[in-house]
Parts: C-alpha cells; sequence; structure tokens
C-alpha cells in the first residue's frame, strides 16, 4: 500500500515537471525576437531574476517567489536586477510583488 501511494505521487510530481518543461519550450518558440533587439521589461524575466523598476525613487519591494513545487519565499529587492536563484533551493517559476515596500533587501525566508 505504501509503495503504490509514493509511485502515485512520484508520477504527479514528474507530470508537472515535465508539463513546466513543454510550457516553457512553447512560450520559447511561440515569440520571436529578431536580432539585436533589447527589451527592458520589469517583473519576472522566467530566467531566475527579477527586474524592478524603480523610475529613479530607490525603493525596495517585498515579493513572493515561487519554486517548482509551489513553495512560496519571500524576498526584498532594491532598483534593478536581482537573481533569485542562489538562495531558493528548488528552481524559480515565479516572483511578483506582493505588496510590501521599503524593507531592506534580500531573502526572508518561506512565506
Amino acid at each position: 500500500m505504501f509503495i503504490s501511494t509514493c509511485l502515485q505521487r512520484a508520477s504527479v510530481i514528474g507530470a508537472i515537471v515535465v508539463s513546466f518543461g513543454c510550457s516553457a519550450a512553447v512560450e520559447a518558440s511561440a515569440l520571436p525576437i529578431s536580432e539585436g533587439v533589447e527589451i527592458a521589461a520589469c517583473g519576472y524575466d522566467g530566467g531566475g531574476e527579477y527586474i524592478h523598476c524603480d523610475n529613479g525613487s530607490g525603493s525596495t519591494v517585498m515579493l513572493d517567489v515561487q519554486d517548482i513545487f509551489f513553495n512560496l519565499y519571500h524576498y526584498c529587492v532594491g532598483p534593478g536586477t536581482t537573481n533569485l536563484q542562489p538562495v531558493i533551493r528548488w528552481r524559480v517559476i515565479g516572483a511578483w510583488w506582493n505588496g510590501g515596500v521599503g524593507c531592506d533587501p534580500g531573502y526572508y525566508g518561506p512565506a
């Protein structure tokens, strides 16, 4: 009974991991970008980095960061680009502003 339950959970987790990989491949192929064109965007860039555009105010914001297993973490970022991946154990799949401002930049732990 225990082995059957473990196998079911492992297959569900495996299916989730594969579906993320497939959706990333579809998104990447659906958005062709000509050579030499740079896109400046604010927010999560899909590569484990978050770009905080503060328009020169020097503000800091608190993010909710989600890993591949849907765990949430708090991370405060300042202006510019911040690599979120080094302190999150599993692959980062998303990050968004949770409404917090004026925090000290850095990792705050699980949400």
